[in-house]
């Protein structure tokens, strides 16, 4: 058995190596698609009904307002927890609609897991699905969860976020 102090310096290097952003990091700047940019939401959201999350553009909004920003893909997630979380952040956006703008990524080009990892998930360097991220009005990620939540988790990421501006 090894002993934990000798795992130490491992540890430290395996999460400095993390590419997904983290606390503290800026939040990379890339333009989400609306529903205002295709014809039929379901373009860009796989979830049946289609979602309510796709009103801003991260672009034009990072640095501006508090920002929960989730990639998932109901339809395809790997995980099959990305169904339950973007309605657990559906819910949580209709009880507190003016704490942060709200974005649902998906995850695929054309939502065909076959044509790859949409830019913005490869921007994030996502290695799984689902992702949350909490973006503070500086454009800092100020927590993230991969993987599935809970809406208490959701409103504590809210609640440190919402009076950052």
């Amino acid at each position: 058995m090894v002993p934990f102090d000798a795992l130490v310096p491992r540890l430290r290097r395996v999460l400095r190596q993390d590419p997904v952003p983290a606390p503290g990091d800026r939040a990379p700047v890339v333009h989400t698609p609306t529903a205002d940019d295709v014809a039929n939401v379901q373009e860009i959201d796989t979830r049946i009904p289609p979602g309510t999350m796709h009103e801003d553009d991260l672009a034009s909004i990072l640095g501006k307002e508090p920002v929960i920003l989730l990639f998932a893909t109901p339809a395809l997630c790997q995980s099959r927890v990305c169904g339950p979380v973007v309605d657990i952040t559906e819910q949580v956006k209709r009880d507190r609609p003016d704490d942060a703008a709200y974005i649902h990524m998906e995850i695929y080009n054309d939502n065909l897991a076959n044509k790859g990892l949409r830019h913005q998930v490869e921007a994030y360097n996502l290695p799984t699905e689902p992702w949350l991220f909490a973006i503070d009005c500086d454009g800092k990620v100020d927590s993230r969860i991969e993987g599935a939540f809970s809406a208490a988790e959701l409103n504590q990421a809210i609640d440190r976020i919402k009076d950052s501006c």
